[in-house]
């Protein structure tokens, strides 16, 4: 019933379903660009840099983004990120070509794509944060975890499909159509501000990050996911070799592992999120952290290809009550004023862990496979670790069961950030 409830609010159910559309088309963008770029253009180096040009820029602008949100009409800005996002794919669609002008193009685009991907990715759960009433939001956690999972699973598929049937630049722009969709839907919404406005530039966004780095809990609470999406980063690079060297796998393990620990990570994110409430949210974190760690170490254990899928399923069950932990507690710890800056900013170092994972286990690939696999496994311990160390914080009053979607709670909360 708690997710009927929270689909029953308009806007809610609209921004996530902006939202969903939108992540669906990010995670296509990076297939079908790399497709394009190096089937089509056959320029495979020039791949590899629109990806981070598409990524990084918004990870690192994130701070002055989530300022600036701060009094701002939410869906308006939501829907601004996916028509930018829109045109630069559509441009590199039908402008990219193999010369030097058509490569700098793709570079320009893809850097135009990132620069306001916090408004994109802060809406709904700014809406979730400061509009829904606290009984409903474990159930949009759930959701958004739900929703991040169906993207990074069937995503990839999608954009085959698209390469399979239209070729790599239609592709592309089949991608530019998705980001369109998405945000007229976040257009639709209709005005929604949640927060008061506050300062905007460089000193409100080094606060924002000062007050995450200065708060014992959210600065726990970032090295607990960080590291955790290091370890699914590193697994990522490291499992193609892993299923055929170590298991004796065919090639396709690869993407079925992938998709067993998908298909379960929805499940235990529609679970995590119908269950959870206030005060059990680091219980669920260490049982994410636990799970993961179990998963990374039986695959130090090269056996049969059954073994392989069981240790996903332990890493597809994890992610539940890792996103929704993660989402429950910091929604908690969310200060008065500032609160769309925190979730930008944090949103942001928790992303980073991923391409950092990536990175590591690239350069870990020439130690061997078992290294790999260790250095992962070495980030998920650390992680629980760290949710051990995490204070137990009181449970405070929530807002009134009458709160309507639109009107901020938190000032009927009792912050812990304060």
């Amino acid at each position: 019933m708690s997710y009927r409830k929270v689909l029953a609010d308009r806007i809610c159910a609209q921004l996530a379903l902006s939202t969903a559309v939108g992540r669906f088309a990010q995670v296509m963008f990076d297939v079908t660009v790399v497709i394009f770029v190096v089937q089509d253009l056959h320029r495979p180096a020039a791949a590899g840099l629109a990806v981070l040009l598409a990524t990084l820029p918004g990870l690192l602008l994130s701070p002055l983004s989530g300022g600036f949100l701060q009094g701002r009409n939410l869906t308006a800005w939501m829907a601004a990120d996916y028509l930018i996002k829109a045109a630069a794919t559509l441009g590199i669609a039908f402008g990219a070509s193999a010369g030097a002008g058509g490569i700098w193009t793709l570079w320009g685009l893809a850097l135009l794509s990132s620069l306001t991907s916090a408004f994109g990715n802060v809406a709904f759960r700014s809406y979730v944060a400061l509009s829904l009433p606290a009984r409903l939001r474990g159930a949009a956690n759930g959701l958004d975890s739900m929703i991040s999972g169906l993207a990074a699973m069937a995503g990839p598929a999608l954009a085959g499909i698209a390469v399979t049937v239209f070729g790599g630049r239609h592709s592309v722009a089949v991608v530019g159509a998705a980001y369109l969709a998405a945000a007229l839907v976040a257009a639709a919404s209709g005005r929604t501000t949640p927060e008061a406005g506050g300062e905007v530039g460089l000193r409100s966004a080094v606060e924002a990050v000062r007050g995450i780095l200065v708060h014992p809990v959210l600065r726990g609470l970032t090295g607990v996911y960080f590291l955790y999406q290091v370890a699914v980063g590193v697994l990522v690079v490291s499992l193609p070799q892993l299923v055929s060297a170590g298991f004796g796998a065919a090639p396709s393990w690869t993407g079925t592992s992938w998709s067993i620990a998908g298909a379960l990570g929805i499940v235990s994110s529609l679970a995590a999120g119908h269950r959870i409430v206030d005060g059990v949210e680091r219980r669920y974190l260490t049982i994410g952290a636990v799970l993961t760690a179990l998963g990374l170490a039986g695959l130090l254990l090269h056996s049969t290809v059954v073994w392989l899928a069981a240790m996903f399923v332990l890493l597809g069950v994890a992610v539940g009550p890792m996103d929704v932990g993660l989402l429950s507690l910091r929604q908690r710890l969310l200060p008065d004023t500032g609160a769309t800056a925190t979730l930008a900013v944090s949103a942001s170092l928790n992303m980073a862990g991923y391409p950092a994972g990536a990175m590591v286990g690239g350069l870990a690939a020439g130690l061997g496979l078992g290294a790999q696999t260790g250095v992962a496994l070495g980030c998920a311990l650390l992680s629980l670790a760290l949710c051990a160390r995490l204070p137990m914080l009181p449970v405070g009053p929530g807002p009134a069961d009458g709160a309507t979607p639109g009107a901020s709670p938190r000032a009927a909360e009792s912050s812990a950030a304060q």
